[in-house]
């Protein structure tokens, strides 16, 4: 595989310096985008956020010029031009000698990394199952608002969904309420109608999909709004997860929660429709001009 790694591409899987703070204390942050045909969806949102999660880091965010060109040369390169793709783009603090203090030398400079991969398949009618994990999220921690390298609660969140037999975790908060899946934001459908999810002070994490179901609620035709949300409203509700390589997806309690009715389909299938029609318009205005 070819990967862009601090001004070139290269194919050297060892690249990576070990005195790389990302490497050894998860002192980074990262995006992960969908890349349709070398083009990445929603660039510019991604990467306000990833400039958002470097600034309360304070990691310099000067070497992200021209992001969607290396991407779309990694497509070519790869031969992933003509296939949906991801791309992660790992952003950390960089060399730095032992120790948790920041490196004072004028010298050091972040770590840029990009990577392109063939995206996973995505079997969109097909609800996902759900189980609850044992792990939680903080919402007052750094590593809950912002996505940081430091993702050892959600991997282990994950991987005890995948022992359960399940397709992902829902993991709570400190108060014992939904914040989010362990690499998915959560929502519900109200038997009314209605879409909540949980607010980032619940420990959610402020994903691209989601942020635009929160800025779309007029133009889709749907109340979505943002309220805590107790274990038991996912189980009366339909919930639904967003992230940006899944898109939408229907979702259930693993053993458990209840049959959606015509009104939370019907729902669902306008915020999917809004979603993918985004999307298609976002590919046009992103793609080069011929």
């Amino acid at each position: 595989m070819i990967f862009w790694l601090n001004g070139d591409y290269q194919e050297n899987p060892m690249a990576i310096d070990i005195t790389d703070r990302g490497f050894l204390l998860g002192d980074g942050v990262f995006e992960t985008l969908l890349v349709e045909a070398g083009i990445p969806v929603f660039l510019d949102a991604h990467l306000d956020r990833l400039k958002t999660g470097l600034a309360a880091l304070s990691i310099s965010a000067a070497i992200l010029d021209n992001i969607g060109d290396i991407i779309a040369g990694l497509a070519e390169k790869n031969d992933l031009g003509s296939e949906k793709a991801s791309a992660r783009i790992t952003l950390t603090r960089g060399r730095s000698d032992r120790g948790l203090l920041f490196a004072t030398s004028d010298s050091m400079t972040a770590t840029l990394l990009v990577t392109l991969t063939r995206a996973p398949a995505n079997t969109v009618n097909k609800p996902l199952n759900l189980v609850m994990s044992q792990y939680t999220r903080c919402g007052a921690s750094i590593a809950s608002r912002y996505k940081t390298t430091n993702y050892l609660d959600n991997i282990l969140a994950r991987n005890e969904a995948e022992a359960a037999g399940a397709d992902e975790a829902i993991m709570m908060n400190c108060r014992g309420r939904v914040a989010c899946a362990s690499s998915a934001n959560i929502f519900t459908i109200k038997e009314d109608g209605d879409v909540l999810t949980p607010p980032c002070s619940e420990g959610a994490l402020n994903g691209i999909v989601r942020r635009l179901l929160l800025g779309c609620a007029a133009e889709a035709g749907v109340n979505i709004s943002e309220a805590p949300l107790g274990f038991d409203l996912l189980q009366q509700g339909a919930p639904f997860l967003t992230n940006s390589l899944i898109g939408l997806r229907q979702a259930r309690l693993k053993g458990g929660g209840c049959t959606p009715t015509l009104l939370q389909v019907g729902i669902f299938n306008q915020l999917e429709a809004w979603y993918q029609d985004r999307l298609h318009r976002s590919l046009i205005e992103s793609a080069p001009a011929s």
